[in-house]
């Protein structure tokens, strides 16, 4: 008997949420890294919690079609993104793990930190979530 049960319904949901959230934070950012700089706090603080959530919507992805895939789970963020390394690939991987990277500091708010540059450039380089939506898809429709 085959206990791999992919939440395809929830997975689907939380792509949905991913392209909202990309969506939003293209609107919303500042087109230049000075304007982005020079923004109010509430810009910044807008741009931000869009790239936290396009990183908490990526973890949940990857932890559903890891449990799914591979029956348990098990360990932290990090590992969860290298043991999906082989299907999703290492560049959208990589890309994956520097939101996560980025998406923890600004959660803990170093306030000595300057992020300025990391979530200008989260904000504008978007490109790979369309990548990890196709992928997501495809790996989805493999298992189910």
């Amino acid at each position: 008997m085959d206990d791999r049960v992919l939440d395809v319904i929830r997975i689907r949901r939380k792509l949905a949420d991913l392209e909202r959230y990309k969506i939003r934070l293209q609107k919303i950012a500042p087109k230049t890294l000075d304007a982005y700089a020079g923004s109010e706090i509430i810009v910044k603080s807008a741009v931000e919690r869009n790239v936290q959530l396009i990183s908490d919507v990526q973890l949940d992805v990857l932890v559903q079609l890891y449990k799914g895939m591979e029956i348990r789970i098990a360990g932290d963020d990090e590992s969860v993104i290298n043991n999906m390394e082989q299907k999703l690939g290492k560049a959208l991987s990589e890309k994956v793990r520097e939101r996560r990277r980025l998406r923890n500091e600004l959660i803990h708010a170093y306030a000595e930190s300057d992020f300025d540059e990391q979530v200008f450039e989260q904000a504008h380089g978007l490109k790979d979530i369309d990548d990890f939506i196709n992928e997501v898809g495809r790996l989805v429709k493999e298992n189910k």
